[in-house]
Protein backbone atom coordinates (compact mmCIF):
# COMPACT_ATOMS: atom_id res chain seq x y z
CA UNK A 1 0.00 0.00 0.00
CA UNK A 2 1.48 3.42 -0.96
CA UNK A 3 0.92 6.29 1.32
CA UNK A 4 0.95 9.86 -0.32
CA UNK A 5 2.01 12.12 1.71
CA UNK A 6 3.02 16.21 1.66
CA UNK A 7 0.78 17.45 -1.17
CA UNK A 8 1.09 13.70 -2.55
CA UNK A 9 4.51 13.96 -3.31
CA UNK A 10 5.97 11.46 -0.67
CA UNK A 11 5.26 8.23 -1.28
CA UNK A 12 6.11 5.06 1.35
CA UNK A 13 5.35 1.50 1.42
CA UNK A 14 4.30 0.43 4.63
CA UNK A 15 4.28 -3.47 6.23
CA UNK A 16 1.23 -4.19 8.21
CA UNK A 17 -0.84 -7.09 9.83
CA UNK A 18 -3.81 -8.56 7.54
CA UNK A 19 -6.39 -6.46 9.15
CA UNK A 20 -9.21 -5.21 7.55
CA UNK A 21 -8.34 -1.80 7.55
CA UNK A 22 -5.92 0.94 8.82
CA UNK A 23 -5.84 4.16 9.56
CA UNK A 24 -2.76 6.87 8.95
CA UNK A 25 -2.27 10.58 9.76
CA UNK A 26 -1.86 12.17 6.09
CA UNK A 27 1.87 14.01 6.34
CA UNK A 28 -0.21 17.29 5.11
CA UNK A 29 -1.68 17.20 8.78
CA UNK A 30 -0.42 18.68 11.75
CA UNK A 31 -0.68 17.85 15.64
CA UNK A 32 -4.41 19.01 16.83
CA UNK A 33 -3.00 20.43 19.95
CA UNK A 34 -1.01 22.70 17.62
CA UNK A 35 -4.40 23.98 16.04
CA UNK A 36 -4.08 22.93 12.83
CA UNK A 37 -6.32 20.20 10.93
CA UNK A 38 -4.86 16.30 10.73
CA UNK A 39 -6.47 14.56 8.29
CA UNK A 40 -6.83 11.05 8.31
CA UNK A 41 -6.58 8.71 5.18
CA UNK A 42 -8.16 5.70 5.54
CA UNK A 43 -6.76 2.44 3.10
CA UNK A 44 -8.04 -0.52 3.32
CA UNK A 45 -5.59 -3.29 3.46
CA UNK A 46 -6.28 -6.78 1.62
CA UNK A 47 -5.60 -10.26 3.37
CA UNK A 48 -2.52 -10.72 0.74
CA UNK A 49 -0.49 -7.97 3.10
CA UNK A 50 1.92 -10.38 5.56
CA UNK A 51 1.53 -9.81 8.98
CA UNK A 52 5.02 -8.21 10.82
CA UNK A 53 3.51 -7.76 14.39
CA UNK A 54 1.16 -5.51 16.59
CA UNK A 55 0.01 -2.13 14.91
CA UNK A 56 2.38 -0.41 17.21
CA UNK A 57 5.20 -2.43 15.03
CA UNK A 58 4.03 -1.08 11.68
CA UNK A 59 6.99 -0.10 9.61
CA UNK A 60 7.45 3.01 6.81
CA UNK A 61 10.07 2.45 4.56
CA UNK A 62 11.08 5.36 2.58
CA UNK A 63 11.48 5.47 -1.39
CA UNK A 64 12.61 7.95 -3.42
CA UNK A 65 9.72 10.44 -5.77
CA UNK A 66 10.28 11.09 -9.03
CA UNK A 67 12.69 14.31 -8.55
CA UNK A 68 14.76 11.56 -7.04
CA UNK A 69 14.63 13.05 -3.78
CA UNK A 70 14.62 10.89 -0.25
CA UNK A 71 10.83 10.99 1.14
CA UNK A 72 10.42 11.05 4.93
CA UNK A 73 7.69 8.09 6.66
CA UNK A 74 4.47 9.20 6.72
CA UNK A 75 3.56 8.98 10.99
CA UNK A 76 1.34 6.40 11.99
CA UNK A 77 -2.32 7.66 14.18
CA UNK A 78 -1.86 8.15 17.49
CA UNK A 79 1.25 9.39 17.32
CA UNK A 80 1.30 13.36 19.59
CA UNK A 81 3.59 14.73 16.86
CA UNK A 82 0.89 15.07 14.26
CA UNK A 83 2.58 14.15 10.79
CA UNK A 84 5.81 14.04 11.91
CA UNK A 85 7.75 11.01 11.08
CA UNK A 86 8.17 7.99 13.96
CA UNK A 87 10.46 5.60 14.31
CA UNK A 88 11.16 1.91 15.76
CA UNK A 89 13.58 2.59 18.23
CA UNK A 90 12.97 4.04 22.03
CA UNK A 91 14.72 6.26 24.52
CA UNK A 92 14.17 7.25 27.88
CA UNK A 93 15.40 10.16 28.90
CA UNK A 94 18.34 9.90 30.80
CA UNK A 95 19.73 7.80 27.81
CA UNK A 96 19.34 11.18 25.94
CA UNK A 97 20.53 13.00 28.13
CA UNK A 98 24.16 11.04 27.15
CA UNK A 99 23.90 12.97 23.57
CA UNK A 100 24.85 16.90 24.73
CA UNK A 101 27.57 17.60 22.94
CA UNK A 102 28.22 19.12 19.79
CA UNK A 103 29.30 16.38 18.52
CA UNK A 104 26.99 14.30 19.72
CA UNK A 105 23.86 16.59 20.39
CA UNK A 106 20.31 15.13 20.73
CA UNK A 107 17.10 16.94 21.49
CA UNK A 108 13.62 16.15 22.36
CA UNK A 109 10.70 17.61 20.37
CA UNK A 110 7.40 16.33 21.09
CA UNK A 111 7.65 12.50 21.78
CA UNK A 112 10.19 12.51 19.11
CA UNK A 113 14.64 12.38 19.60
CA UNK A 114 16.16 14.37 16.91
CA UNK A 115 19.96 14.09 16.12
CA UNK A 116 21.30 17.54 15.35
CA UNK A 117 24.71 16.58 15.85
CA UNK A 118 25.07 17.83 12.27
CA UNK A 119 23.27 20.78 12.13
CA UNK A 120 24.86 22.68 15.22
CA UNK A 121 27.09 24.28 13.07
CA UNK A 122 24.67 25.55 10.03
CA UNK A 123 22.13 26.51 12.77
CA UNK A 124 21.14 29.96 11.06
CA UNK A 125 20.35 31.00 14.68
CA UNK A 126 23.84 30.21 16.42
CA UNK A 127 24.83 26.81 17.28
CA UNK A 128 24.73 28.08 20.96
CA UNK A 129 20.89 27.79 21.57
CA UNK A 130 21.11 24.41 20.22
CA UNK A 131 23.77 23.35 22.58
CA UNK A 132 22.43 24.95 25.45
CA UNK A 133 19.09 22.04 25.06
CA UNK A 134 21.53 19.41 24.06
CA UNK A 135 20.54 15.92 25.64
CA UNK A 136 17.21 17.76 27.12
CA UNK A 137 13.64 18.19 26.02
CA UNK A 138 13.02 21.48 23.91
CA UNK A 139 9.71 20.92 22.95
CA UNK A 140 8.83 24.95 24.07
CA UNK A 141 12.04 26.30 22.73
CA UNK A 142 11.58 25.06 19.16
CA UNK A 143 8.31 26.29 19.17
CA UNK A 144 8.80 29.20 20.22
CA UNK A 145 11.34 30.40 18.22
CA UNK A 146 10.64 28.33 14.65
CA UNK A 147 7.26 28.69 12.37
CA UNK A 148 5.12 25.46 12.08
CA UNK A 149 6.18 24.88 8.50
CA UNK A 150 9.68 24.32 9.75
CA UNK A 151 8.73 21.92 12.67
CA UNK A 152 6.77 20.27 10.43
CA UNK A 153 9.43 19.86 7.41
CA UNK A 154 12.45 20.80 8.11
CA UNK A 155 13.03 18.23 11.75
CA UNK A 156 12.18 15.15 9.75
CA UNK A 157 15.64 14.36 8.90
CA UNK A 158 17.01 13.95 12.24
CA UNK A 159 14.54 12.14 13.97
CA UNK A 160 16.27 8.78 14.97
CA UNK A 161 13.38 7.49 17.63
CA UNK A 162 10.69 8.28 19.97
CA UNK A 163 11.39 8.76 24.20
CA UNK A 164 9.83 6.67 25.93
CA UNK A 165 9.64 8.36 29.30
CA UNK A 166 8.48 12.11 28.94
CA UNK A 167 6.89 14.21 31.64
CA UNK A 168 3.18 14.59 31.33
CA UNK A 169 2.51 18.62 30.46
CA UNK A 170 1.53 20.54 33.17
CA UNK A 171 -1.31 22.64 33.03
CA UNK A 172 0.83 25.78 33.16
CA UNK A 173 2.92 24.98 29.62
CA UNK A 174 -0.87 23.51 28.17
CA UNK A 175 -2.06 27.02 28.86
CA UNK A 176 0.70 28.44 27.38
CA UNK A 177 0.86 26.90 24.67
CA UNK A 178 -2.80 26.97 24.06
CA UNK A 179 -2.78 30.85 24.35
CA UNK A 180 0.28 30.72 21.06
CA UNK A 181 -1.97 28.93 19.61
CA UNK A 182 -4.56 31.14 19.47
CA UNK A 183 -2.00 34.14 18.62
CA UNK A 184 -1.00 32.16 15.18
CA UNK A 185 -4.96 31.92 14.74
CA UNK A 186 -5.29 35.23 14.86
CA UNK A 187 -2.30 36.13 12.66
CA UNK A 188 -0.66 37.55 15.33
CA UNK A 189 2.95 36.13 14.39
CA UNK A 190 2.31 37.76 10.93
CA UNK A 191 3.95 41.24 9.65
CA UNK A 192 2.65 44.54 8.36
CA UNK A 193 4.52 45.96 6.50
CA UNK A 194 2.99 49.16 6.40
CA UNK A 195 3.78 49.01 10.09
CA UNK A 196 7.35 48.51 9.50
CA UNK A 197 7.15 51.74 6.19
CA UNK A 198 5.93 54.34 9.14
CA UNK A 199 8.94 53.55 11.22
CA UNK A 200 11.17 53.84 8.30
CA UNK A 201 9.67 57.35 7.58
CA UNK A 202 9.66 58.51 11.34
CA UNK A 203 12.95 57.33 12.08
CA UNK A 204 14.42 58.85 9.13
CA UNK A 205 12.59 61.63 9.75
CA UNK A 206 14.12 62.06 13.07
CA UNK A 207 17.83 61.67 10.73
CA UNK A 208 17.41 64.01 8.47
CA UNK A 209 16.15 66.44 11.41
CA UNK A 210 19.88 66.08 13.00
CA UNK A 211 21.65 66.58 9.34
CA UNK A 212 19.54 69.63 8.71
CA UNK A 213 20.47 71.34 11.97
CA UNK A 214 23.96 70.06 12.08
CA UNK A 215 24.73 71.51 7.95
CA UNK A 216 22.24 73.82 7.70
CA UNK A 217 23.51 76.43 10.96
CA UNK A 218 26.68 77.09 12.59
CA UNK A 219 25.15 77.00 16.17
CA UNK A 220 26.60 75.30 18.92
CA UNK A 221 23.41 75.05 20.78
CA UNK A 222 21.73 73.80 16.87
CA UNK A 223 24.42 71.12 16.98
CA UNK A 224 23.98 70.05 20.42
CA UNK A 225 20.34 68.57 19.71
CA UNK A 226 22.00 67.54 16.51
CA UNK A 227 24.06 65.02 18.32
CA UNK A 228 20.64 64.68 20.51
CA UNK A 229 18.46 63.55 17.51
CA UNK A 230 21.27 61.45 16.34
CA UNK A 231 21.16 59.84 19.42
CA UNK A 232 17.61 59.25 19.23
CA UNK A 233 17.90 58.09 15.66
CA UNK A 234 19.93 55.19 16.84
CA UNK A 235 17.83 54.46 19.91
CA UNK A 236 15.16 54.35 17.85
CA UNK A 237 16.18 52.22 14.58
CA UNK A 238 17.65 49.66 17.03
CA UNK A 239 14.04 48.74 17.84
CA UNK A 240 13.54 47.58 14.14
CA UNK A 241 16.38 45.81 14.40
CA UNK A 242 15.63 44.28 16.99
CA UNK A 243 12.39 43.47 14.97
CA UNK A 244 14.30 42.16 12.63
CA UNK A 245 16.66 39.68 14.36
CA UNK A 246 13.31 38.31 15.30
CA UNK A 247 12.13 38.11 11.85
CA UNK A 248 11.67 34.43 10.16
CA UNK A 249 13.32 34.95 6.32
CA UNK A 250 10.07 33.14 4.56
CA UNK A 251 7.79 34.22 6.84
CA UNK A 252 9.07 37.52 6.30
CA UNK A 253 9.14 37.16 2.73
CA UNK A 254 5.69 36.38 2.15
CA UNK A 255 4.31 39.09 4.62
CA UNK A 256 5.91 41.20 2.02
CA UNK A 257 8.79 42.14 4.01
CA UNK A 258 12.67 41.47 2.94
CA UNK A 259 14.79 40.24 6.61
CA UNK A 260 18.15 40.25 4.95
CA UNK A 261 17.87 44.23 3.37
CA UNK A 262 15.95 45.40 6.51
CA UNK A 263 18.98 44.12 8.94
CA UNK A 264 21.48 45.80 6.74
CA UNK A 265 19.56 48.79 6.58
CA UNK A 266 20.08 48.83 10.14
CA UNK A 267 23.24 48.08 10.23
CA UNK A 268 24.63 50.52 7.76
CA UNK A 269 22.85 53.38 9.86
CA UNK A 270 22.99 51.65 13.30
CA UNK A 271 26.45 50.92 13.61
CA UNK A 272 25.77 47.10 14.94
CA UNK A 273 26.11 44.17 13.35
CA UNK A 274 22.58 42.65 13.35
CA UNK A 275 24.01 39.27 12.35
CA UNK A 276 26.08 39.49 15.81
CA UNK A 277 22.96 40.25 17.86
CA UNK A 278 20.67 37.46 16.61
CA UNK A 279 23.62 34.83 17.93
CA UNK A 280 23.41 36.63 21.27
CA UNK A 281 20.24 37.44 21.32
CA UNK A 282 18.80 33.98 20.68
CA UNK A 283 20.77 32.63 23.43
CA UNK A 284 19.25 34.88 25.80
CA UNK A 285 16.12 34.50 25.17
CA UNK A 286 16.43 30.49 25.33
CA UNK A 287 18.01 31.06 28.99
CA UNK A 288 17.45 34.29 30.31
CA UNK A 289 19.35 35.26 33.32
CA UNK A 290 21.03 31.85 33.59
CA UNK A 291 24.16 32.75 35.78
CA UNK A 292 26.67 31.03 33.50
CA UNK A 293 24.69 30.61 30.25
CA UNK A 294 23.03 34.26 29.54
CA UNK A 295 25.24 36.67 27.64
CA UNK A 296 23.12 39.72 28.66
CA UNK A 297 24.35 39.47 32.36
CA UNK A 298 27.79 38.47 31.53
CA UNK A 299 29.39 41.70 32.09
CA UNK A 300 32.84 41.42 34.14
CA UNK A 301 34.32 43.62 35.26
CA UNK A 302 31.80 46.61 35.14
CA UNK A 303 28.78 44.29 36.40
CA UNK A 304 27.90 41.49 38.47
CA UNK A 305 24.37 41.37 38.95
CA UNK A 306 24.92 38.29 41.31
CA UNK A 307 27.12 37.03 43.89
CA UNK A 308 27.83 33.74 42.14
CA UNK A 309 29.96 36.03 39.58
CA UNK A 310 32.17 36.76 42.19
CA UNK A 311 34.32 32.80 41.95
CA UNK A 312 35.22 33.70 38.31
CA UNK A 313 32.52 31.41 36.63
CA UNK A 314 33.40 29.67 33.24
CA UNK A 315 30.65 31.42 30.91
CA UNK A 316 29.38 28.69 28.20
CA UNK A 317 28.32 31.97 26.13
CA UNK A 318 32.07 33.47 25.80
CA UNK A 319 33.70 29.98 27.00
CA UNK A 320 36.31 31.72 29.03
CA UNK A 321 36.38 32.03 32.98
CA UNK A 322 34.61 35.57 33.82
CA UNK A 323 37.29 36.46 36.20
CA UNK A 324 36.36 38.46 39.18
CA UNK A 325 39.95 40.17 38.98
CA UNK A 326 41.50 43.53 40.60
CA UNK A 327 39.41 46.16 38.51
CA UNK A 328 36.26 44.23 39.76
CA UNK A 329 37.00 43.31 43.05
CA UNK A 330 38.34 47.20 43.75
CA UNK A 331 37.07 49.75 40.96
CA UNK A 332 33.85 48.50 39.42
CA UNK A 333 31.75 46.18 41.18
CA UNK A 334 31.72 47.67 44.81
CA UNK A 335 30.44 51.01 43.20
CA UNK A 336 28.69 49.33 40.19
CA UNK A 337 25.30 51.30 40.82
CA UNK A 338 27.44 54.42 40.63
CA UNK A 339 28.97 53.31 37.66
CA UNK A 340 25.62 52.19 36.04
CA UNK A 341 24.89 55.26 34.16
CA UNK A 342 27.97 56.55 33.11
CA UNK A 343 28.55 53.04 32.07
CA UNK A 344 25.62 53.18 29.66
CA UNK A 345 26.27 56.34 28.22
CA UNK A 346 29.26 54.77 26.46
CA UNK A 347 28.12 51.31 25.92
CA UNK A 348 27.25 51.73 22.15
CA UNK A 349 31.35 51.37 21.94
CA UNK A 350 31.17 48.21 23.58
CA UNK A 351 28.71 47.22 20.58
CA UNK A 352 30.92 48.37 18.48
CA UNK A 353 33.58 46.16 19.43
CA UNK A 354 31.62 43.26 19.75
CA UNK A 355 30.41 43.25 16.64
CA UNK A 356 34.12 43.58 14.96
CA UNK A 357 35.43 40.57 16.75
CA UNK A 358 31.89 38.66 15.50
CA UNK A 359 32.61 39.89 11.74
CA UNK A 360 36.11 38.56 12.02
CA UNK A 361 35.98 35.63 13.76
CA UNK A 362 36.26 32.12 11.95
CA UNK A 363 33.47 31.14 13.46
CA UNK A 364 30.01 32.94 12.65
CA UNK A 365 27.71 30.93 14.94
CA UNK A 366 25.59 29.24 12.00
CA UNK A 367 25.16 32.43 10.24
CA UNK A 368 26.14 32.07 6.38
CA UNK A 369 28.74 33.65 4.79
CA UNK A 370 27.06 35.90 2.57
CA UNK A 371 24.42 37.60 5.68
CA UNK A 372 27.54 38.21 7.42
CA UNK A 373 29.82 40.11 4.00
CA UNK A 374 26.54 41.89 3.68
CA UNK A 375 26.89 43.28 7.60
CA UNK A 376 30.72 43.44 6.80
CA UNK A 377 29.53 46.09 3.79
CA UNK A 378 27.24 47.91 5.85
CA UNK A 379 29.44 47.94 8.53
CA UNK A 380 32.06 50.03 7.34
CA UNK A 381 29.48 51.47 5.25
CA UNK A 382 28.43 53.16 9.02
CA UNK A 383 31.81 54.28 10.14
CA UNK A 384 32.14 55.72 6.27
CA UNK A 385 29.17 57.85 6.69
CA UNK A 386 29.94 58.82 10.45
CA UNK A 387 33.53 60.01 9.79
CA UNK A 388 32.39 62.14 6.86
CA UNK A 389 29.98 63.53 9.24
CA UNK A 390 31.98 64.23 12.27
CA UNK A 391 34.77 65.49 9.85
CA UNK A 392 32.33 68.45 8.57
CA UNK A 393 32.25 69.81 12.47
CA UNK A 394 34.98 72.87 12.26
CA UNK A 395 37.12 71.89 15.69
CA UNK A 396 38.17 69.15 17.23
CA UNK A 397 36.60 69.77 20.79
CA UNK A 398 33.36 70.28 19.37
CA UNK A 399 33.48 66.82 17.07
CA UNK A 400 34.57 65.48 20.42
CA UNK A 401 31.63 66.55 22.46
CA UNK A 402 29.33 66.09 19.22
CA UNK A 403 30.65 61.84 19.25
CA UNK A 404 29.90 61.61 22.99
CA UNK A 405 26.81 63.45 23.58
CA UNK A 406 25.31 61.38 20.44
CA UNK A 407 26.35 58.37 22.01
CA UNK A 408 25.40 59.19 25.58
CA UNK A 409 21.86 60.00 24.64
CA UNK A 410 21.78 56.23 22.52
CA UNK A 411 22.84 55.03 25.87
CA UNK A 412 19.43 54.91 26.62
CA UNK A 413 18.79 51.44 24.91
CA UNK A 414 21.21 50.19 26.84
CA UNK A 415 19.24 51.25 30.09
CA UNK A 416 16.17 50.11 28.56
CA UNK A 417 17.62 46.43 27.60
CA UNK A 418 19.27 46.11 30.79
CA UNK A 419 16.34 47.12 33.17
CA UNK A 420 14.66 44.20 31.56
CA UNK A 421 16.55 41.62 33.66
CA UNK A 422 19.20 42.99 35.85
CA UNK A 423 16.92 42.96 38.80
CA UNK A 424 15.05 39.86 38.24
CA UNK A 425 16.12 36.28 39.76
CA UNK A 426 19.26 34.61 38.19
CA UNK A 427 19.30 31.14 37.93
CA UNK A 428 21.85 28.50 38.81
CA UNK A 429 24.30 27.07 36.32
CA UNK A 430 22.45 23.83 34.64
CA UNK A 431 25.26 21.97 35.81
CA UNK A 432 24.08 22.39 39.03
CA UNK A 433 20.47 20.95 38.10
CA UNK A 434 18.74 18.17 36.63
CA UNK A 435 15.59 17.95 34.08
CA UNK A 436 12.94 20.22 33.60
CA UNK A 437 14.97 22.50 36.92
CA UNK A 438 17.98 23.28 34.51
CA UNK A 439 17.73 27.29 33.64
CA UNK A 440 15.09 28.06 35.66
CA UNK A 441 12.33 25.77 35.00
CA UNK A 442 10.46 25.17 31.94
CA UNK A 443 10.93 27.78 29.36
CA UNK A 444 7.27 29.86 30.35
CA UNK A 445 7.92 30.16 34.01
CA UNK A 446 11.64 31.03 33.35
CA UNK A 447 10.58 33.73 31.00
CA UNK A 448 8.31 35.33 33.60
CA UNK A 449 10.52 34.68 36.32
CA UNK A 450 13.42 36.53 34.72
CA UNK A 451 11.56 39.70 32.68
CA UNK A 452 10.30 43.41 34.20
CA UNK A 453 7.77 44.88 31.98
CA UNK A 454 7.68 48.68 31.43
CA UNK A 455 3.98 50.32 32.67
CA UNK A 456 3.57 53.49 30.01
CA UNK A 457 0.64 54.89 28.21
CA UNK A 458 0.39 53.36 25.15
CA UNK A 459 1.44 57.51 23.87
CA UNK A 460 4.75 56.33 25.13
CA UNK A 461 5.17 52.93 22.93
CA UNK A 462 7.47 54.41 20.70
CA UNK A 463 10.20 55.33 23.00
CA UNK A 464 10.22 51.62 24.28
CA UNK A 465 10.04 50.21 21.37
CA UNK A 466 8.73 47.41 22.36
CA UNK A 467 10.59 46.62 24.89
CA UNK A 468 8.23 47.01 27.62
CA UNK A 469 6.15 43.78 27.37
CA UNK A 470 9.38 42.51 27.79
CA UNK A 471 7.14 39.25 29.49
CA UNK A 472 5.17 38.44 26.89
CA UNK A 473 7.79 39.32 24.03
CA UNK A 474 9.97 36.39 26.14
CA UNK A 475 7.06 33.75 26.47
CA UNK A 476 6.74 34.76 22.47
CA UNK A 477 9.30 36.19 20.41
CA UNK A 478 7.50 35.97 17.47
CA UNK A 479 4.26 38.09 18.15
CA UNK A 480 4.96 40.74 15.83
CA UNK A 481 5.54 44.01 17.69
CA UNK A 482 1.89 45.73 16.72
CA UNK A 483 0.47 43.64 18.60
CA UNK A 484 1.96 43.24 22.17
CA UNK A 485 -0.13 45.91 23.75
CA UNK A 486 -3.61 44.13 22.47
CA UNK A 487 -2.38 40.78 24.15
CA UNK A 488 -0.29 42.13 27.14
CA UNK A 489 -3.53 41.33 29.53
CA UNK A 490 -3.58 37.48 28.61
CA UNK A 491 -0.31 37.29 30.00
CA UNK A 492 -1.20 39.06 33.15
CA UNK A 493 -4.32 36.72 33.10
CA UNK A 494 -2.33 33.86 32.75
CA UNK A 495 -0.06 34.06 35.13
CA UNK A 496 -2.39 35.32 37.83
CA UNK A 497 -3.86 31.96 37.30
CA UNK A 498 -0.83 30.33 37.82
CA UNK A 499 0.43 32.32 40.70
CA UNK A 500 3.91 33.17 38.92
CA UNK A 501 4.73 36.82 39.77
CA UNK A 502 4.42 38.72 36.64
CA UNK A 503 6.16 42.16 37.76
CA UNK A 504 5.16 45.91 35.41
CA UNK A 505 6.85 49.17 37.15
CA UNK A 506 7.21 52.50 35.60
CA UNK A 507 10.08 53.37 33.99
CA UNK A 508 11.32 55.16 36.95
CA UNK A 509 10.70 52.50 39.63
CA UNK A 510 12.37 50.42 36.94
CA UNK A 511 15.47 52.49 37.07
CA UNK A 512 14.84 52.47 41.00
CA UNK A 513 14.80 48.58 41.48
CA UNK A 514 17.82 48.27 38.93
CA UNK A 515 19.69 50.78 40.98
CA UNK A 516 18.86 48.49 44.24
CA UNK A 517 19.68 45.36 43.09
CA UNK A 518 23.28 46.77 41.58
CA UNK A 519 23.57 48.35 45.23
CA UNK A 520 22.70 44.95 46.91
CA UNK A 521 25.86 43.01 44.67
CA UNK A 522 27.81 45.60 45.56
CA UNK A 523 27.71 45.26 49.49
CA UNK A 524 28.40 41.94 49.27
CA UNK A 525 31.31 42.54 46.60
CA UNK A 526 33.06 44.94 49.28
CA UNK A 527 32.99 42.63 51.63
CA UNK A 528 33.86 39.61 49.69
CA UNK A 529 37.63 37.78 49.51
CA UNK A 530 39.24 34.90 46.87
CA UNK A 531 40.15 33.23 50.87
CA UNK A 532 35.97 32.65 51.11
CA UNK A 533 36.12 30.36 47.61
CA UNK A 534 39.34 28.93 49.30
CA UNK A 535 38.02 28.17 52.23
CA UNK A 536 34.69 26.97 51.34
CA UNK A 537 36.49 24.52 48.90
CA UNK A 538 39.28 23.34 51.37
CA UNK A 539 39.51 19.89 52.16
CA UNK A 540 39.25 18.64 55.82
Amino acid sequence: VQIHGIKGRNKGVVLAPPIGSLQIHDCTGTAQHRGRTAGLILFNMPPSVPSVGDASEIEVRSQKNADGAANRPAAVAGTANGGLPTAAKSYTMSEVAQHSTKDDAWLVYGDLVLDVTKWVAHHPGGEMTILRFAGMDATDELRAFHDDWVLETKIRPFVVGTVLDKPETSELVRDFRELGEQFEKLGYFHLTPTFYWLKLVWVFGIFVCSLGLLFKTESLAAHAVSAVLLGIFWQQFAFVGHDAGHMRKRAAAADGVDVTGLGSLVTLFNGISVAWWKATHNVHHAVPNTVDCDPDIAHLPVFAVDSRMFGGLFNKYHRRVMEFDWPARNVFVPYQHFWYYPIMCVARFNLYIQSVIFLLSSSKDGHGSLRTRIDTLAFLGFFTWLTFLVASIPTWPERVAYVLLSHAVAGLLNVQITLSHFSREVFDSPDDKQGSERYGGDFYTRNVLSSLDVDCPSFMDWFHGGLQFQTLHHLYPRLARQHLRKTEPLIRSLCRKHSLPYTARSFVACNVEVFEKLRESATKAKVWSPLIIDALNAEG
